[in-house]
């Protein structure tokens, strides 16, 4: 019997980063164990430090890796360390953080000759030939190489030659053909207080975004398992679990009409396991009717999404993307307010003939579409991609910056050594038709969002906005023209976030890559005062350190929009300052969930809470007044203690959170009843 690891290792430096288990690399060890039977011995890993231990006792015959940006200098680390120790140890890598041009794929072979074979495209049915030519030569790699064997899908030198197998077919019939890694019992180990389950129901992406791996050909179609296999994972999982939170590594979630019956088996799950507490997933882009019904069916423990990536027609042509009608947003949105379901909308800075005007113009189209949450991205230039490509480059005149991925670096044991790796990225900061200037200001505003939109953090004084017929981006122009403001009381925290962005990107990678060489560097990562993401550690900062403040900010620009408009009396006056109360009391000191608040208050805040303060107060207006309890469920404060458990309830483990999950989640309930906790 043959030993063979597969790792899919993750940054465990500040928090684990990639915090789901194996599942790619089980996909392939389970149809390889399907396969091969007897002859080959697998064990899965995904902590650094429990493959270490593992390799000090024992030398693999094959060690296989993935490929991410998150973990790709990690995984080549461990390659080149076991390669050193060990010569005769075969490593293999397969995964998408490849370049797709035939010369760049010799070239970044040339560069690690860490790497024995490198499988191109889905690895199940490659890797199974690959051990069987290893077999074949008794797990002697040099022979393979000295023979220019060619294997379906692999890569690899034969001294200056580069080999390459021809690319196969993906699998289609996935449900037939590929072992469940669940159901087999090869992900067991991975039900931790740490790791949130990972399931996927369908393969690959009917869509062409040049920015993304899964835009190419290759990935067109998309297979789903049967759902009699879908029950079965979700089932087994909840069986096991010892975290809240679901993930589905669907691109397309809600593309099929069967997912409708997805949704409902995990709300039957839901109702007898109180699990999953939270789903999240990439949801269908042309079926928001479905993802509408699917999120009735399971309420708020889904989002609804909307990727648009921008809604300006000439940089969706440049990246290849089509997005559904403006009316179709405005009714999935519609459809989401009346499910109590958030919704959400992704768009990308600095796209190929993006502009500040257009970047501004999309975030207010979503806004006033009614959707929700805005999560903006920078653009990353991921290996593969057609965005990625010299003809992309040159096109648009991409001006790039290089990074330490935020989380993705820390220190490791090793063959009696202590190594230091980070993971780095190029990140698209000007092009032909966007100054640098302009970027810049594009963040700050991207910023603004984070704190003043997202996270249902001010959904109190948007939902009266909306009541009044107010657009939700006019309110929103007004609150980040205030916060950004010299001399205002958030100056501070935005000229920390500009400094600290520019403290974190290099001209080249090479620059980067020398600093991380000395300890002092390397260690400013470890330490916090380099590495993170500064969209969500100063959105964290303004929630949990400038409540009061950033509340203001947004009242302010309520109060101002109302009095300009005509609208302000002393009844709304009056609210505005009761709903400040509430607002704090709600959402300030969210670690402390056994503390319960009493206020007495002259408006029915709970009914108002209940229907996501979308009525006119002056209609529930109560002289005498009324006490209100605001305080966190037992429910919040079971899943609470769980998540604070996971992800550490500092300031850094709170920016995790809600990178990771709905901020609502955070925020205190009300009622009319007296609450003890």
């Amino acid at each position: 019997m043959v030993t063979v690891t597969f790792a899919d290792l993750t940054h465990m430096g500040v928090v684990v980063d990639a915090s789901y288990p194996p599942l790619g690399v089980g996909y392939v060890a389970a149809y390889a164990k399907h396969h091969l039977e007897d002859a080959i011995d697998i064990r899965l890993f995904k902590y650094p430090t429990k493959f270490e231990q593992y390799l000090n006792e024992t030398t693999p015959v094959v060690a296989c890796f993935s490929n991410y940006m998150w973990n790709e200098r990690l995984q080549q680390e461990f390659a080149r360390r076991i390669k050193l120790n060990h010569p005769d140890v075969i490593t293999v890598f397969g995964g998408p953080n490849y370049p797709s041009d035939i010369s760049k794929q010799q070239e970044f072979l040339q560069q690690h000759r860490e790497i024995d074979f490198y499988v191109e495209g889905e690895g199940e049915y490659p890797f199974v030939e690959l051990f069987r030519a290893l077999r074949a030569v008794g797990f002697d790699g040099s022979k393979i190489k000295l023979d220019m064997t060619k294997i379906p899908n692999v890569h690899y030198l034969a001294g200056n030659d580069f080999i390459r197998g021809e690319l196969q077919p993906r699998i289609l019939d996935i449900d037939a053909s590929l072992p469940s890694p669940y159901l087999n019992g090869m992900l067991d180990e991975f039900f931790d207080d740490t790791l949130t389950p990972l399931v996927q129901t369908s393969r690959g992406c009917p869509y062409s975004c040049t920015f993304c791996h899964d835009g190419i050909l290759y990935m067109n179609k998309t297979p789903r398992f049967s759902q009699e296999r879908i029950n079965q994972e979700f089932k087994y999982i909840s069986e096991r679990v010892k975290v809240p939170g679901l993930c589905l590594a669907d691109l397309n979630w809600g593309m099929f009409p069967e997912d409708i019956a997805s949704a409902n088996f995990l709300a039957s799950i839901q109702k007898s396991n109180r699990w999953p507490v939270h789903i999240s997933s990439a949801y269908a882009k042309n079926q928001k009717e479905r993802v509408v019904e699917m999120s009735e069916i399971l309420g708020g423990s889904i989002q609804i999404g909307a990727s648009i990536q921008s809604t300006d027609p000439s940089v969706l042509s440049n990246i290849k993307r089509s997005n559904i009608g403006y009316d179709a947003i405005v009714k999935m949105a519609k459809g989401s307010v009346r499910t109590g379901t958030p919704s959400f909308s992704e768009l990308i800075l600095c796209l190929p003939g993006d502009t500040k005007e257009k970047h501004f113009q999309s975030v207010f189209d979503m806004m006033d579409a009614g959707i929700q949450e805005m999560r903006t991205y920078q653009f990353i230039l991921l290996p593969g991609t057609e965005a990625n490509d010299d003809n992309s480059r040159e096109k648009f005149k991409y001006q790039t910056r290089f990074r330490v991925l935020p989380r993705c670096f820390g220190h490791y044991p090793l063959y009696g050594e202590n190594i230091s790796v980070a993971e780095i990225h190029e990140v698209c900061v000007a092009n032909s038709t966007m100054s640098h200037e302009d970027y810049l200001l594009c963040r700050d505003f991207d910023l603004s969002i984070s704190i003043f939109n997202n996270g249902n953090i001010f959904d109190e004084v948007l939902g009266l906005a909306e009541a009044l017929h107010i657009p939700h981006s006019a309110l929103f122009r007004r609150m980040h023209e205030a916060a950004v403001t010299p001399g205002g009381t958030l100056t501070q925290v935005y000229w920390n976030f500009r400094e600290d962005e520019k403290r974190n990107f290099w001209d080249s990678s090479e620059e980067l890559k020398k600093f991380l060489a000395t300890s002092e560097g390397f260690n400013s990562y470890v330490s916090g005062e380099h590495g993170a993401n500064q969209i969500y550690k100063y959105r964290s900062i303004a929630m949990f350190e400038y409540l009061k403040e950033i509340t203001d900010v947004s009242l302010d620009a309520l109060r101002a929009e109302l009095k300009d408009r005509n609208i302000l009396d002393s009844v709304l006056t009056q609210y505005l300052e009761e709903l400040r109360d509430v607002i704090i009391a709600r959402k300030s000191q969210i670690t402390d969930v056994e503390s319960a608040i009493t206020m007495l208050l002259h408006f029915d805040f709970t009914s108002m809470h209940k229907g996501r303060y979308l009525e006119d107060p002056r209609d529930l207006f109560i002289p005498e007044g009324q006490q209100v309890s605001i305080f966190h469920t037992d429910d919040q404060r079971q899943y609470l203690t769980n998540y604070f458990s996971q992800y550490g309830a500092t300031l850094d483990g709170l920016s995790y959170f809600i990178q990771r999950n709905p901020a609502l989640m955070l925020y205190r309930e009300l009622s009319n009843e007296m609450v003890e906790v």
